[in-house]
């Protein structure tokens, strides 16, 4: 399975936020590096058909992915910047809830929300409300949520942003257990960022990519 952007170009009357993207998703952890500003958010938001684009398109296996619906949003893990949540779910009924919305059967999402518990170390606040969480938990629960359906592509958006540095390197860690399953699409203005989890790198400035490589 191969996601890819093809010349994918985004306007607001002369503004050009992105500019003529071209890349195809691959295994790992691949970055997306830039200022604030640069365009990867709204690249990003593209990617996961949020956003319209002007002109280019983004392909799943060859076949442009707005007119497939559910069937792309079932492959695709998003976690936006401004990570949204109901406060006063605790973390088991956030991540029940997001499951149910993704259409799994409530016994197939309780054993998945138990391991996905695990796996973003958040076991033993289980039963605790997201709204008493520290920012690197919040992110951890938001992580959870990209995943509950197992997809095979995550981007992520900005996930260690706000966080203090054991927070960060909480999340670095968990990124990097994921990207053993899943191809990731990390966003990030820190150069450390890329430095630390990623395999691959493009370095966007002005909504044009001007760096490739590793």
């Amino acid at each position: 399975m191969e996601l890819s952007l093809d010349r994918l170009t985004k306007q607001y009357g002369r503004k050009i936020a992105v500019d003529c993207v071209s890349a195809t998703l691959k295994p790992g952890v691949y970055g997306l590096l830039g200022a604030n500003g640069a365009g990867k958010t709204t690249l990003m938001r593209m990617l996961c058909a949020v956003l319209e684009s002007t002109s280019g398109e983004v392909l799943l296996d060859g076949k442009e992915v707005t007119s497939m619906g559910a069937d792309y949003r079932n492959v695709l893990g998003y976690l936006p910047q401004d990570f949204g949540y109901y406060p006063n779910y605790t973390a088991v009924e956030f991540l029940m809830y997001i499951a149910a919305l993704k259409g799994i059967p409530k016994n197939v999402a309780k054993k998945r929300v138990t391991e996905l518990l695990e796996v973003v170390d958040l076991s033993h606040v289980a039963n605790k409300k997201v709204k008493t969480f520290s920012g690197g938990m919040k992110q951890r629960v938001g992580i959870a949520q990209a995943i509950v359906h197992n997809p095979p592509f995550v981007v992520l958006d900005e996930p260690t942003n706000g966080l203090d540095p054991n927070q960060i390197v909480e999340i670095r860690n968990l990124i990097k257990e994921i990207a053993e399953d899943h191809s990731v699409l990390l966003s990030t203005h820190i150069l450390s960022e890329v430095q630390a989890t990623c395999n691959d790198i493009r370095m966007i400035e002005h909504g044009k990519v001007v760096f490739s490589g590793s």
